[in-house]
């Protein structure tokens, strides 16, 4: 006989049929494991294609509606564009078939014509409503509109090859791979380098690095595309060491294998970029939910046998939390396929985000009412939602991989309140004896509880209020330990201040038309592209900001005297000392002349502070008149005179040199230097009328102005700086709050009942997750003239259904399993109690990183919005950034946009500071010992 595996003693007669039995009960269970998982997967891909074309089938409505207009309704917007495609197609056929031309008109009319009733039966244009959209829907799932596919877009450059027609999806396949490139190497990066950051500094709480983590994660959470303009202004603009924008060299090489190093350097920055906008939030999020797995029992029985580090952080902190580290990184993945699109604007980057803005919606920008490709437009659409619901597709697959706990043929159980016999025996016989008690004692008893009831009510709102105002106290002594708190609080309190001086003093009815137009009309007081005034604290030569002397000014002369002829002789003198150290950037004579039939006439003189005399050129004055120093000034004469002045001062069209710039040179130096001192215009003034007159105004602008500079429309950015503080607070404050908290309620609350409410939430979440969502409002918005505040809202609650939810059901579903959840549920506890008492505390930990995150995140939505060319009208922090990035600040007045960025980075870290410090307090793990 044999002997047993678990010892020396011989097996029993019959195990042999025992053990084969047990082998078929396996192989059974084995089977039945796979067949439930295939179903599962079955069923998983079969929603996310049902979202996929359900999401494809609206897109196509929105975009193929009537337009509405004055003189009626106009034909409905891809109807145009195919029929527009197929005429190209009917022209393009004829090209291709020149031997059409040798037949007759009748014949050559009429083969078109087949032609083309062939192409308008294929594109389905003229069937029946509903089958028509289900048919675009089905083309545009499969990347396969027939014929009227090709397109005129260029692809790729080495791709080519001297054609000029272009399948759809030969360039959808070679602008993808460009973003593909772009996200993987940016992922790579932020997966090698957070993880092993994230787990050093949870075994580091409390020291400088990691409050420096901490402090800087909002910060991080900036988009990536606003990265992007510091990055270009800063090592491609100032340093000069990196290429700004696109993909290639303006020098092609030799072979397609030189793209590769061309590529790689041009792709530094927006990977960076992608890397900074991401990587300090992952760690700080990855290092919470590490500290707070770090203080379980079996982690300290860990620590106290003397594992070794390597192998503690990885059996002990990383398994655990593996499923919520996997989850987070894959739905920052999701969430970035949209913001690609910003991010290859900014960058110039041929993806399919580049794609979708510049050649699917073209005419966003101007006043076409038929923009752009349509169908490469609702084609990348699609192709986004396939990016999408891949990646929700393998996180599910990946996420059951990771936790031996769930499998895919597992149901979510559903807990609920079992009572015992003898309490439903109590119940029942106390039922009975109420129904055999009489009316009269009913009703005294019915009274005695009301007033039992209304006692106890009163009693418990006193008691509330004072364990509120105790709570409250505790609450301001434990945030009174950090110091850092504090300073966040006070910015806030700032901001606070800062939003109700914007809406007292600059009421948007009044500021609001000037800020949208342009005050570059009539006569210009304001300089264009301004620093802020303040940058000349930190310099010992003040540079001008405005200097405007009319008439009225203590240092103009003014002298009138009669002619004989009627008329009148006048001399006006302007006096003005210049110390500045910088030659005005503008410099403008306005003349107004009073007359009936004959225009006055003035003559100018220029004296500098070394006595050097320059006539410069009279005119005839009119109604309104400014005089052009660029015409009227003999600049080549003076600087062809001067040796000095012929080393620096240039006339050719590139960059040329201001005329007026010779009134203010220094003659005796040979770099462009100004001459300090007593300057003086002499204008002689003739009238040849009685009661004419001539009527000055001299006006020098410079390089700083006001508060907070100006833009090239000379609006006062100040404006924007102010009214973007209440609407960071509002967008910030109100996203992140209602994101946050409903997510983590939706999240407790599916994960607990389980069932069909955790299916109903997951679902929703998915649908969520596979359509992109933003690129739909874009539409949505061009096309049905809804408001950007109900798109605001629309994603603030999708939001909801989002990465928030999905993380904080990865933590609850481990959570759930806990022994004080059964010991609650033991001793009675209902089903809201433990969802609000024992699961929503345990995860506040991550909430408030949610929160510190969020906040940042949704001020930069509306800027992020307006790269689709939606905007809410006001001055605020992201509409400034995104026009200043755009009208060339980078290049320019780079204050244009350091202002606005520095405020909402500022706003980031206030909310930082506060986060650290409530982190804390409602985390006693992570209070100092």
């Amino acid at each position: 006989m044999g002997l047993s595996s678990t010892g020396d003693y011989p097996m029993k007669e019959g195990s042999s049929h025992i053990e084969l039995s047990l082998n078929k009960i396996r192989k059974l269970q084995k089977y039945l494991n796979l067949k439930g998982a295939f179903q599962y997967l079955f069923k998983k891909i079969f929603l996310i294609l049902l979202t996929i074309f359900l999401g494809t089938f609206i897109t196509v409505l929105i975009i193929n509606r009537p337009i509405p207009t004055a003189f009626g309704e106009r034909e409905p917007q891809l109807d145009t564009s195919i029929r527009k495609r197929i005429e190209n197609a009917v022209r393009l056929y004829r090209q291709d078939h020149p031997e059409i031309s040798n037949l007759l008109v009748e014949d050559r009319e009429k083969l078109l014509n087949d032609y083309r009733l062939q192409l308008t039966e294929e594109s389905g244009i003229n069937d029946p409503f509903l089958k028509k959209h289900v048919k675009w829907t089905l083309n545009a799932l499969r990347f396969n509109w027939g014929t009227i596919g090709i397109t005129n877009v260029r692809p790729l450059e080495f791709f080519a090859q001297g054609r000029t027609r272009f399948n759809l999806n030969e360039v959808l396949l070679q602008y993808l791979p460009m973003t593909l490139l772009l996200v993987g190497a940016s992922y790579m990066l932020l997966f090698v380098f957070g993880l092993p950051l994230a787990l050093f500094l949870s075994q580091r709480t409390h020291t400088w690095y990691d409050r420096l983590i901490t402090w800087i994660a909002p910060i991080s959470s900036v988009p990536s595309w606003v990265i992007g303009i510091l990055l270009i202004m800063l090592f491609a603009v100032e340093l000069k060491i990196l290429p700004a924008f696109g993909m290639f060299g303006t020098v092609p090489p030799d072979t397609k294998w030189g793209y590769i190093p061309v590529i790689a350097k041009h792709m530094i920055l927006p990977v960076t970029a992608i890397f900074l906008s991401l990587f300090f939030q992952l760690v700080y999020s990855w290092r919470t939910i590490f500290v707070s797995f770090s203080k379980e029992d079996y982690v300290e029985l860990g620590t106290a046998i003397g594992m070794k580090p390597f192998r503690f952080r990885r059996d002990y902190i990383l398994k655990p939390t593996l499923p919520f580290v996997i989850t987070n990184f894959s739905l920052l993945l999701i969430s970035f396929w949209q913001m690609t699109m910003a991010l290859e604007i900014i960058f110039q980057w041929r993806g399919i985000g580049w794609l979708f803005i510049n050649v699917g919606l073209p005419n966003f920008w101007g006043e076409s009412m038929y923009p752009g490709e349509l169908i490469i437009a609702v084609s990348l659409i699609v192709l986004f939602a396939y990016l999408l619901g891949t990646t929700v597709f393998f996180l599910d697959i990946i996420y059951v991989l990771v936790d031996p706990r769930i499998r895919l043929v597992q149901k979510e159980p559903t807990l609920r309140m079992i009572h015992s016999k003898s309490r439903l025996l109590s119940i029942k016989r106390n039922t009975i004896q109420n129904v055999q008690d009489s009316t009269k004692w009913n009703q005294l008893y019915e009274q005695r509880q009301k007033k039992f009831i209304i006692r106890d009510f009163i009693n418990g709102i006193k008691q509330d209020i004072q364990n509120s105002f105790l709570e409250i106290n505790r609450f301001a002594l434990e945030f009174k330990r950090f110091p850092s708190a504090l300073i966040g609080l006070f910015i806030i309190v700032l901001l606070l201040i800062g939003s109700i001086y914007a809406v007292i003093a600059l009421p948007y009815r009044e500021i609001g038309s000037s800020w949208r137009g342009s005050t570059m009309v009539g006569r210009m007081d304001v300089p264009k592209l301004a620093r802020p005034g303040w940058f000349n604290w930190f310099n010992s030569s003040k540079y001008l900001s405005t200097l405007i002397l009319n008439e009225q000014s203590k240092t103009v002369v003014r002298e009138e005297k009669m002619l004989e002829s009627g008329g009148n002789q006048i001399s006006i003198v302007y006096l003005f000392d210049y110390y500045y150290a910088d030659f005005p950037n503008e410099m403008n004579l306005y003349l107004t002349g009073k007359f009936q039939q004959k225009t006055p006439f003035a003559s100018m003189k220029w004296i500098t502070p070394d006595g050097r005399e320059f006539n410069l050129k009279g005119l005839s004055v009119g109604s309104t008149r400014t005089y052009d120093f660029e015409e009227n000034i003999p600049a080549r004469r003076l600087v062809s005179q001067n040796e000095n002045w012929e080393k620096w001062f240039n006339f050719t069209r590139i960059f040329p040199t201001p005329f007026y710039y010779v009134l203010f040179a220094d003659p005796n130096v040979n770099s462009p230097k100004v001459m300090n001192g007593l300057y003086q215009l002499r204008i002689t003034g003739i009238t040849f009328e009685e009661a004419s007159d001539i009527e000055t105004e001299l006006v020098l602008l410079g390089q700083v102005y006001g508060l907070a500079g100006t833009d090239y429309l000379r609006r006062d950015l100040s404006v924007p700086l102010f009214w973007g503080m209440p609407f960071a607070l509002i967008i910030g404050l109100f996203g992140s709050l209602s994101t946050t908290i409903l997510s983590m309620v939706l999240a407790a609350t599916g994960v607990w009942f389980g069932g069909w409410v955790d299916d109903l939430i997951q679902r929703l979440t998915e649908v969520n997750l596979v359509l992109p969502i933003l690129m739909i409002s874009v539409l949505a918005y061009a096309y049905l003239g809804i408001s950007i505040w109900i798109i605001f809202i629309i994603v603030i609650l999708l939001n909801v259904f989002g990465a928030p939810l999905k993380s904080f059901r990865s933590v609850l579903l481990q959570i759930r399993e806990a022994p004080y959840i059964e010991a609650a549920r033991a001793y009675g506890a209902g089903s809201i109690r433990i969802i609000m008492k024992y699961m929503v505390p345990r995860i506040i930990p991550i909430l408030v990183p949610q929160l510190i995150i969020l906040i940042p995140s949704f001020v930069f939505l509306e800027a992020t919005l307006g790269l689709f060319n939606i905007s809410t009208g006001l001055p605020t922090w992201g509409t400034v950034i995104y026009q200043g990035a755009t009208k060339g600040a980078l290049y320019g007045s780079r204050y244009w946009v350091l202002g606005p960025l520095i405020l909402l980075l500022l706003s980031g870290f206030a909310f930082s500071l506060c986060g650290t410090a409530l982190e804390k307090i409602l985390n006693p793990r992570l209070l100092d010992d």
